[in-house]
């Protein structure tokens, strides 16, 4: 063999070992490389049940809306009907001190459970024209107010803001009483105590003029009225009602040409013996004048004291009443 060919010969040789010695080394990493990936596969934890859970889908659930508190039925004294077809409703939207059942004078024209027709635009719900009656005539005086509107109203200038007075003091504006003829003076007899004081103001009945009223009541009829069912507490606030009115009608008969047209809304509290607390003006759309004799008329009214079965019902055993009085126009 020539040296040429031997040194190719072993050229192929080397070259050949060389490149099994590659494989063998390439072998050897990728099994390590195998072997260390099993080995940190085997080391992982399981994944907790939270980290599971956490992977699912998130699910929502639709509830039902809360329902609704149902609300307290609205005291509207209704006139008395006799021979009802049946029972108002638990749930009648009134209370009152009569029941009745709802009707109306037109087809329904609103959304409001009250009956549709026609009247004058005012605060209050009337269904009748009737003509105010006093009822007892032995009525303390009037309490004094200034004179704050002149002679001619298109000419008043903008009325002073008097400083407010405190409830507890309006009783003490009442001008005294006319001298009777010539008599011997009678001893002064002690005021009677609450719980003596009558509990109606016998025929007293307000002045009303039917209110012109939008409602859903389908039930026509020659008469409007609402379904309200008579209860303890629509008797009862029939009752301050009308001990109210009556002491302010003789108020504002006395003192009318102080008091402008307008409405004042006041709260006041009534104790289980009748007195009132906290009476106070909410709203005022008339004078001060008008606001004054609205404010001694709750705090002067006789009335009677809340009936027992009605106390224990009562938060605190008060009964808190938001009224209002209208002067209106012609």
């Amino acid at each position: 063999m020539s040296p040429g060919a031997k040194n190719r010969t072993l050229e192929r040789r080397e070259n050949l070992a060389a490149l099994v010695a590659s494989a063998l080394l390439h072998l050897l990493l990728i099994l390590a490389a195998a072997w260390f990936l099993l080995r940190a596969a085997d080391s992982t934890p399981p994944p907790s049940p939270k980290a599971a859970l956490d992977e699912e889908p998130v699910q929502l659930t639709i509830l039902p809306p809360a329902p609704a508190p149902t609300p307290k039925p609205r005291f509207l004294s209704t006139p008395k009907q006799e021979n009802l077809e049946r029972t108002p409703s638990k749930d009648a939207p009134f209370e009152s001190d009569n029941d009745s059942l709802a009707a109306s004078t037109s087809a329904p024209t609103g959304a409001e459970p009250i009956p549709s027709q026609e009247g004058r635009e005012e605060p209050d719900i009337q269904f009748q024209d009737q003509q105010y009656t006093a009822g007892k005539t032995d009525q303390p005086a009037a309490p004094a107010v200034e004179q704050t509107q002149p002679a001619t109203p298109a000419e008043a200038p903008a009325e002073p803001q008097p400083t407010p007075r405190p409830a507890e003091e309006l009783a003490l504006l009442e001008s005294p009483k006319p001298t009777p003829p010539p008599k011997p003076t009678p001893e002064k007899k002690p005021a009677p105590e609450r719980t003596a004081r009558p509990a109606s103001p016998g025929a007293y009945q307000p002045e009303t003029r039917i209110t012109r009223l939008r409602g859903n009541i389908s039930n026509t009829r020659s008469r409007a009225s609402v379904e309200a069912r008579s209860t303890p507490l629509g008797r009862y606030k029939k009752q301050v009602a009308d001990a109210i009115g009556s002491r302010w009608y003789y108020h504002v008969n006395s003192q009318m040409g102080l008091l402008n047209i307008g409405t004042v809304e006041v709260r006041f509290q009534v104790l289980p013996d009748g007195s009132v607390k906290a009476p106070r003006v909410l709203t005022n759309s008339s004078n001060e004048s008008f606001a004054s004799v609205s404010l001694a008329a709750v705090i002067q009214a006789e009335i009677p004291p809340i009936p027992p079965e009605l106390v224990a019902l009562l938060e605190n055993g008060r009964l808190e009443i938001d009224y209002s009085f209208t002067i209106l126009g012609n």
